[in-house]
């Protein structure tokens, strides 16, 4: 990869990968990104697509789930369309997979490395409160101790 040329980005998954051939039999997978851009009332995600080759399209395909956070590294490459249309393309050369989102009660399916015991405790009485010992209420001060 050219050092002049490389991207970083860092956001969820708008879609889960699904795991396409070329012709030719090499594997391929889309990354449909959300990704933050702004703060507060003007926060809107921009929409960005990456192209993964390879092992890491199967990998993707395999273990990505939508609204999984992830962090891309690649090239942009640009192509003009026979409209004369200028065209950049984002291929990934490495894809960091990050936390994948949690289960609300309205889904049906949970995450199978997700699930968690349920367990229910009982309220806990706050501890009564602990009496110092009587030595540190003597009145008379210690020998070698200067009081002002």
């Amino acid at each position: 990869m050219n050092a002049n040329n490389i991207f970083i980005i860092n956001g969820n998954l708008t879609k889960a990968p699904i795991l396409r051939q070329t012709e030719n039999g090499k594997n391929y997978c889309y990354l449909n990104m959300a990704v933050d851009n702004g703060f507060g009332k003007d926060a809107k995600p921009d929409y960005i697509t990456v192209t993964v080759w390879g092992k890491q399209a199967e990998n993707a395909a395999q273990y990505l789930v939508k609204g999984q956070n992830i962090s891309v590294c690649g090239s942009v490459s640009s192509y003009i369309d026979k409209n004369k249309k200028l065209h950049h393309k984002l291929n990934a050369s490495d894809v960091q997979f990050g936390r994948k989102p949690q289960i609300s009660k309205d889904k049906e399916q949970p995450i199978e490395n997700d699930k968690k015991e349920e367990t229910v405790e009982e309220p806990v009485s706050e501890p009564e409160p602990i009496e110092p010992p009587e030595e540190f209420f003597s009145e008379e001060p210690e020998e070698g101790i200067d009081i002002e």
